[in-house]
C-alpha cells in the first residue's frame, strides 16, 4: 500500500469514528439523566439507611455503601460530560465525586448536598446546556464546589477540575 492509500485510508477511518461519535453524542442526555435517576434512587436508599455516627474509619454501613454506588455512577457522569459537549456536568460530576468517594460517615446535610448535585445536574441536562454554562454555570458550579469543600473540611484537596 503506498503513502497515498494509507493516507486515505486513515481519513476514511477517522471520519467513521467521528461518525460514531456523534451518533454516541445524540444519546448522551438521555443516558445521562438515567444515570441521574439511579443516582436519585441510591440517594433515598442512603436517606433510608441510618448512618453510623461513629464509624471508625474505613468501616461502612448500608448509608456508606449506598453512597458508594453512588460515587461510582457519579464518575461515569464526570468521565462523559466533556467528551459529548457537557464539560459543566464533568465539573457538576467531579465535585459531587469529591463529596461521596470517601468511606465516612455521611450525616443529612451531606445528603442534602448530594441532591444539590443531582438537581443541578438535572437542570444542565432537560435545559440541554452544552459548554461550561457560562458565567451562570460557574456560579453554580463554583456555589456547590465550596459547599463540598466545607462539608469535607480537612478532607478537601485542590484537586477540582477546572
Amino acid at each position: 500500500m503506498d503513502e497515498e492509500s494509507k493516507e486515505s485510508e486513515m481519513a476514511r477511518r477517522l471520519a467513521r469514528a467521528e461518525a460514531a461519535v456523534a451518533d454516541l453524542a445524540k444519546s448522551y442526555v438521555s443516558w445521562a439523566l438515567a444515570d441521574v435517576d439511579k443516582c436519585v434512587d441510591l440517594l433515598a436508599s442512603a436517606r433510608n439507611a441510618k448512618g453510623v455516627a461513629d464509624l471508625p474509619n474505613g468501616a461502612v454501613d448500608d448509608r456508606v455503601i449506598a453512597t458508594q454506588a453512588l460515587y461510582a455512577i457519579a464518575h461515569n457522569i464526570k468521565g462523559q460530560g466533556s467528551s459529548f459537549g457537557f464539560p459543566l456536568m464533568t465539573r457538576l460530576g467531579d465535585s459531587l465525586c469529591r463529596l461521596t468517594r470517601a468511606k465516612r460517615p455521611f450525616p443529612d446535610a451531606d445528603l442534602d448536598l448530594v441532591a444539590a448535585h443531582l438537581d443541578a445536574m438535572r437542570l444542565v441536562l432537560s435545559q440541554e446546556i452544552r459548554g461550561d454554562g457560562g458565567a451562570l454555570g460557574d456560579k453554580l458550579a463554583q456555589r456547590l464546589e465550596t459547599l463540598v469543600a466545607q462539608a469535607l473540611g480537612s478532607e478537601a484537596g485542590a484537586d477540582l477540575i477546572r
